[in-house]
């Protein structure tokens, strides 16, 4: 099933892309809430943009990661199926479009 090995790769590329994209929420994060201490690495306003802009990259990373390993999870207590797999996209897709809504509220 190549579908299969496909969505075992977007899968991976998205757990990798969540060390960079958390390093960043994290410093983005701090640089805001004590920007004194973290001023000559970021300003505040920088900080701010950068926390706002890879938001929704990162909860989409996060839905794409933990709704794979769910998934398995399911499958391993015998509970299959495509309204399963429907509910978890369906449910994803809305945390994303949330992320996205909130992003663009500013």
């Amino acid at each position: 099933m190549w579908y299969a090995k496909l969505w075992r790769r977007i899968e991976r590329l998205a757990a990798w892309l969540l060390l960079p994209l958390m390093a960043l929420q994290f410093l983005s994060g701090y640089a805001i809430l004590h920007w004194r201490l973290f001023s000559r690495i970021l300003s505040k306003p920088t900080a701010f943009k950068i926390h706002h802009v890879i938001q929704p990259v990162t909860v989409a990373a996060i839905v794409v990661h933990g709704g794979a390993a769910i998934r398995r999870a399911l499958r391993r207590r015998k509970l299959r199926g495509l309204s399963i797999d429907l509910a978890l996209v369906l449910f994803g897709a809305g945390l994303v479009a949330f992320a996205v809504y909130l992003q663009l509220l500013g």
